[in-house]
């Protein structure tokens, strides 16, 4: 994959964004990076719950650590 090309999203970060209309359009509008950046975080979360709460608090994120 190039570096300008969007990354794949997780199905289970897909179906939260899905359901969580104000996460998608922030996450759809950032960069491809920081979109990485948000994907890789999701790689350690084990649950629909946790996903929904990352999601849900995904726009306060000024940083991804």
């Amino acid at each position: 994959m190039q570096n300008s090309e969007k990354p794949q999203i997780p199905l289970g970060l897909g179906y939260a964004l899905a359901e969580n209309t104000a996460a998608l359009k922030y996450f759809a509008e950032l960069s491809s990076e920081r979109q990485r950046q948000i994907i890789d975080r999701t790689g350690s979360i084990g649950s629909r719950t946790e996903m929904r709460n990352f999601v849900r608090n995904m726009t306060g994120m000024s940083t991804i650590k």
